[in-house]
């Protein structure tokens, strides 16, 4: 039975050509997959991880040019981000939509007033924000965001921290997709200059093994408690600290990957009078009738329906790249769904 959650990537369980994952388009690097097999060959699952992720801790904090200390491991973001409400216990949670469905329900479950911000990736975040919040409110966002895939500048966003520390509120930042964008505008080193600031990020999309589950949490406020005992398993640890030494240069290669596969998918939805939303990521949102998801699925391809994500509606569906091949399957089958309907 499925998740009323709506979450894609489940594609696969069916035989589909899963379109609806936001995964690394190259897959997941040879290496880290050696390094996982490496770890249960030596039986690494036979004993239990460092006590708070310390060697993947230490891995992420020289990959993101930061020290140990702002750095915290957990089992994936949405973990991360649920401990952090919960730790916070906010009197309100402000959220700019469209956004990340979860944030919301994460709030509810700590009995925190939502407050939901029409807001599509231009025009003033700040003028829209600064009505919603108060002493101990909560400023949840992705960026790049998701699921539409447009960046918020670095200057906009300290702007907006700067503006909201003096009116006491806390703002988090999802960068879980920003080793995706050209013009990387992270906040993770800016973690140690602000005291409102927390950064959560999630490392297994970019390394297209989401199964692994790495998050990370970045703050100059001492989140040490938070963290739960072996907050990750010992073949995650084992192979993906490991591996990290190598994540600059698989980045280089994303990003360059990602900007040219976009531009060439795009320019044929573009010919096919396709809507899109302009996106800096892997991802993007277009708009058309309905039933196209279903005429997709029937010829094995699945996009991810955003009709649960408010304020988007029926017709708004997320289509995430893959490899040159298989995105020509889906401009095939766009094609002569245009031609039949």
């Amino acid at each position: 039975m499925r998740s009323g959650r709506g979450h894609g990537g489940f594609g696969w369980r069916y035989g589909l050509i899963d379109l609806s994952s936001n995964v690394n388009p190259l897959g997941a690097p040879r290496e880290l997959l050696d390094l996982v097999r490496e770890a249960v060959e030596q039986g690494h699952f036979l004993h239990h991880p460092t006590e708070l992720g310390d060697e993947l801790r230490e891995a992420l904090a020289q990959y993101e040019g930061v020290g140990v200390d702002v750095t915290y491991v957990f089992n994936g973001a949405s973990e991360a981000l649920q401990l952090l409400i919960m730790y916070i216990r906010p009197r309100r949670v402000v959220i700019p939509i469209p956004n990340y469905g979860d944030y919301a329900r994460m709030a509810n479950l700590v009995g925190a007033g939502v407050e939901l911000i029409e807001y599509w990736g231009s025009g003033d975040l700040l003028g829209k924000v600064l009505g919603k919040v108060m002493p101990n409110s909560l400023l949840v966002l992705s960026n790049p965001n998701t699921p539409m895939g447009y960046l918020i500048s670095r200057d906009e966003l300290l702007a907006l921290l700067d503006e909201l520390g003096r009116r006491g509120a806390v703002v988090i930042v999802d960068e879980s997709f920003m080793d995706f964008v050209e013009d990387e505008q992270s906040l993770v080193r800016e973690c140690v200059r602000y005291e409102n600031l927390i950064v959560v990020k999630s490392y297994t999309k970019f390394l297209a093994v989401p199964g692994l589950r790495v998050g990370a949490v970045y703050a100059k406020t001492d989140l040490e408690d938070l963290v739960p005992t072996w907050p990750i398993n010992s073949i995650t640890e084992y192979a993906v600290s490991r591996y990290m030494r190598h994540a600059r240069a698989f980045r280089e290669r994303t990003v360059a990957y990602v900007k040219e596969e976009r531009a060439r998918v795009l320019k044929a939805l573009d010919s096919l009078g396709i809507q899109y939303y302009d996106s800096t990521t892997h991802y993007f949102v277009i708009r058309h009738e309905p039933w196209l998801d279903q005429e997709l699925r029937k010829r094995k391809i699945l996009i991810r329906d955003l009709s649960n994500t408010p304020p988007l509606t029926k017709g708004y569906f997320r289509i995430s790249l893959r490899s040159r091949e298989v995105n020509d399957e889906l401009i095939r089958a766009l094609t002569e769904i245009k031609q039949i309907k």
